[in-house]
């Protein structure tokens, strides 16, 4: 757009990112903004520095052929050791059908349909209008056939019986998924973050625990015959949302909402007028104490005094530990 310091952007792009970029087209603003693709030879040191034997031909004065360097970059691409830059407006329709091509033509796995193990993680759980329960899964190695067993445990195994894909917001039912696709499974069993095959192929990400709810309420239905179906919706969009809990007191037989903050109770609550059409009344939250001991504090009953009834002494220690230790049970047994 009209304004943008290109050269800037290049040199965040070469501070904050990577420095090993190559811009492959040049931008015009005036007259008329337009974006064509670069054809000098310059655009190719970037690619020539990096391969020894590419920069001996060219240091000697050989000539290079246009395919041998279109390979080197494209297997710099996929190894992530060049990253090309590219321009476009989406609004304007600019530079799309040049950045579709390079996508497919450029911007592929070289290891996308050899055998490997099968990897995959449940990312999303979903319920459709008919109230089929979908779990999205995204294929980390190997291939997904329907009528797989597929282990998820060390114990326990399922078999793939519908298997579908997502083209133009519609899902359309397929017979095999390649790594590094989506594919979504009908089944009650996967639950977020659901390893399907070999977890050691799972790429290593920092393990970020959910937080624990800070609120509580009370909800019940406006309608009171509705409340088996306002159970059912909480059952599905807990579901799908593991940091939104409920539970039905078992005393007052209240059904108990706990949840983070304000803004994912309005998300449940037109969840539930719009999608379930269940209107509820919502009772004004609070919030969530946890109690821990301030110091530590131990107790023993010995063996032979009443009223211990063992033949054995039995004590036990309760000691406070830094904040997000969470409980830890330690055994001194003698």
């Amino acid at each position: 757009q009209n304004g943008i310091d290109l050269s800037t952007v290049y040199q965040d792009i070469k501070e904050k990112l990577s420095a090993e970029i190559v811009i492959k087209q040049k931008v015009e603003l005036y007259p008329n903004m337009c974006v064509t693709n670069f054809t000098e030879s310059e655009q190719w040191d970037t690619v020539i520095e990096g391969n020894d034997d590419l920069l001996e031909k060219y240091m000697s004065g050989k000539s290079l052929e246009a395919l041998e360097l279109e390979q080197e970059e494209i297997r710099r691409f996929q190894n992530c050791s060049l990253y090309p830059v590219y321009h476009g407006s989406a609004k304007s329709n600019i530079g799309i059908e040049q950045l579709i091509e390079v996508i497919t033509n450029k911007f592929y796995s070289s290891t996308y349909r050899k055998k490997s193990e099968l990897c995959g993680n449940v990312f999303k759980i979903e319920y459709s209008e008919e109230r089929q329960r979908l779990a999205y899964v995204r294929l980390y190695g190997g291939i997904l056939h329907l009528r797989d067993s597929v282990r998820i445990s060390e114990k326990e195994k399922i078999k793939i019986t519908e298997m579908y894909t997502s083209i133009n917001g519609e899902l359309c039912k397929i017979d095999k998924a390649y790594s590094g696709e989506i594919v979504i499974l009908q089944n009650e069993f996967l639950k977020l973050n659901s390893v399907l095959g070999d977890t050691k192929l799972l790429p290593q990400r920092e393990r970020i625990e959910n937080p624990l709810p800070l609120l509580q309420t009370t909800v019940e239905p406006s309608k009171p015959q509705q409340r088996e179906m306002l159970l059912d919706a909480l059952l599905e969009i807990s579901d799908s949302d593991p940091l939104l809990q409920y539970y039905v007191d078992s005393t007052t037989h209240e059904i108990i909402l706990s949840f983070l903050g304000k803004v994912q109770m309005e998300v449940t609550c037109a969840l539930l007028q719009e999608k379930y059409h269940v209107e509820v009344k919502i009772k004004k939250p609070t919030v969530i104490y946890m109690e821990r001991p301030l110091k530590k504090a131990e107790y023993t009953i010995h063996i032979e005094v009443p009223p211990n009834p063992f033949w054995a002494s039995i004590g036990l220690s309760v000691a406070p530990l830094p904040l997000g230790s969470g409980v830890q049970y330690e055994s001194s047994v003698s």
